[in-house]
């Protein structure tokens, strides 16, 4: 006859909490580069659109290599052919950065205008339900910043530097609040009577 028995946490939640030192230092190289790249956000931007290139570069490599894997001829084409147009993409953001950047920035501002769109009406339909009102200003106010991106095209040379940006600091103090709370939780557990 087996036993189950519970998982053996304390051992692994010890580890992680002796750990907090990492996750706080993690956060303070996250807001320093998320300061870095506060100081200009048209060279985060292209940063970051080189990085999404190389990205796609690498995968339409993968996607070729991939055909040739293929023994039907119609899908090794299918494949072959969407790798060279994906791999283009990525070669012409290369090319032309801040043409990408204008781009990727015309394309978000038009997701978040439809998805304001799609949000406001879902949140009027639940008009019966409590709350329903902070989903409709949420919708707007999504709405609104998507207008707002696509009034103004020159908005894509710092949006994309501003949302890595931004993603940087947020993570960062987010890391040193984790960090902060195991360390909490250790000096907690260190003060703890052990039953025997």
């Amino acid at each position: 006859m087996s036993s189950i028995s519970a998982p053996r946490t304390g051992l692994s939640t010890a580890h992680v909490e002796k750990q907090w030192g990492w996750f706080a230092a993690l956060g303070v190289g996250m807001l320093i580069a998320g300061g870095i790249a506060s100081a200009n956000l048209f060279a985060s931007t292209l940063a970051s659109v080189f990085y999404i290139a190389a990205m796609m570069l690498l995968g339409a490599v993968m996607q070729i290599v991939h055909a040739f894997t293929s023994r039907d001829w119609k899908r090794r084409a299918l494949y072959l052919l969407t790798g060279i147009f994906y791999g283009a993409a990525g070669g012409l953001a290369v090319y032309d950065p801040v043409f990408s950047a204008l781009g990727i920035t015309i394309g978000i501002g038009a997701l978040l205008v439809a998805s304001g769109v799609f949000r406001g009406i879902s949140g009027l339909l639940d008009r019966t339900r409590r709350g329903w009102g902070w989903i409709a200003a949420s919708g707007c106010l999504t709405f609104f910043v998507g207008a707002f991106i696509l009034s103004q095209p020159l908005v894509g040379l710092w949006f994309l530097g501003g949302l890595l940006t931004v993603d940087l600091i947020f993570q960062g103090w987010g890391f040193i609040a984790f960090g902060l709370a195991l360390r909490a939780r250790r000096r907690a557990s260190r003060g703890a009577p052990s039953h025997a």
